[in-house]
């Protein structure tokens, strides 16, 4: 099921859901799942975390059993891969990868995201980053390992940490980085400094479309009186339609950027004070558009060692935007997901080049400029 063209679509991962081994120590033992879903919405505007279903359950990422079950079902679901964040822990980095190393391969592989952060030793920082991710089975971009910077334009230094990381990379014998750093556009100097590309950042790092609402004194005067949530004032809660096409419109004007494509999100856990953001009147289906035009814009417009999609996560069910399967939902939000990449695989693999009958047979070309010609009017108007 995996997309043509070698195109690979992604999924950032929570490996913290295990409960024995390094990282479960390190982030203070206990129950993950109770950690990632005991927050209970305090506004009338906040929806109710989701809960998972019979599908994986709440699986153990320490028994193997249970790690090769979600990947099994990434896998079929077409996700190429799966990107795992790197935990600081007593000067070094824990990912949790060893717990799905066993069930990669070259058609599924590994990569990983680092947060930057005030250190000792820059250079020492860096040799404990590339040692936690050495060893497991790659995830490449054009023939290197795939390594996302979140936060980049907090690095004092752009130019100088990627010079650090390539060295660093280089010493611990992976052979090389492919660099991506979360910005929304490539014209803040982050490519020149030395990224290979860059990638759209979350929700609330990037709220792309105005509010959903836009509050006017009588809202106000409707919160003091109690007929309105007064914490409406505090969140940014945004029109997942308006959101999806502002993501979308005129990307190639963007640079080199992949997509992120966004299910769901609301961080209102985090931001018990106010501050979280939301995505409002979410759609399985358009999300599924969301995904197909993504993967057609990645085919048109990206090399073709360098063709990703990113799946703004498998498993972050403390922001709802988890893809697993669900108790309220069933399994439509994964069917959504299987049958977005069968419909973007298909439609890259006959816009990009000449298609021949060995690669695909049977085409009916009408039909082929009918979808993209529907995928485009849903990605790129405005609701």
């Amino acid at each position: 099921m995996t997309p043509p063209l070698n195109l690979r679509v992604l999924a950032f991962f929570d490996a913290r859901f295990q409960s024995s081994g390094p990282l479960w120590q390190a982030l203070g033992s206990g129950d993950p799942w109770a950690r990632a879903l005991d927050a209970y919405p305090a506004r009338r505007h906040h929806s109710p975390l989701l809960q998972p279903g019979k599908a994986l359950g709440r699986y153990d990422l320490a028994d193997a059993a249970g790690a090769g079950r979600v990947v099994a079902v990434a896998r079929a679901t077409g996700i190429g891969g799966l990107v795992l964040d790197c935990h600081r822990f007593e000067g070094g980095y824990l990912t949790g990868a060893e717990c799905l190393d066993v069930w990669c391969d070259d058609d599924f592989g590994l990569a990983f995201r680092w947060t930057p952060a005030p250190v000792g030793d820059p250079a020492s920082d860096a040799a404990a980053l590339m040692a936690a991710i050495a060893g497991f089975s790659p995830l490449l971009a054009d023939g290197r390992q795939l390594l996302v910077v979140n936060e980049p334009y907090t690095l004092p230094d752009p130019a100088g940490t990627v010079a650090l990381l390539r060295h660093a990379a280089v010493a611990a014998g992976l052979g090389g980085l492919y660099l991506v750093a979360t910005a929304a556009e490539a014209r803040g100097g982050l490519l020149d400094a030395g990224f290979d590309a860059l990638l759209d950042p979350g929700p609330a790092q990037w709220r792309s479309c105005k509010p959903a609402e836009l509050l006017n004194g009588y809202t106000f005067l409707q919160a003091e009186a109690g007929h309105a949530d007064g914490g409406m004032f505090d969140d940014t809660i945004m029109s997942y339609a308006q959101f999806v096409n502002s993501r979308m419109v005129d990307r190639p004007s963007r640079g080199k950027v992949f997509p992120r494509v966004v299910l769901d999100f609301a961080d209102w856990p985090d931001h018990p004070q106010g501050g979280a953001t939301l995505l409002a009147s979410t759609s399985s289906v358009l999300y599924r558009r969301f995904l197909a035009g993504a993967m057609v814009h990645v085919a048109q417009h990206f090399p073709e060692a360098e063709r990703l999609v990113f799946i703004d996560s498998w498993n972050h069910w403390r922001q709802r935007s988890q893809i697993e399967p669900t108790t309220q939902f069933g399994s439509t939000v994964l069917d959504e997901t299987a049958n977005g990449i069968r419909q973007g695989g298909y439609v890259a693999l006959t816009r990009v080049g000449e298609p021949t009958p060995g690669n695909s047979p049977g085409v009916d070309y009408d039909a082929v400029a009918a979808l993209c010609r529907e995928i485009e009017e849903e990605l790129s108007v405005s609701a």
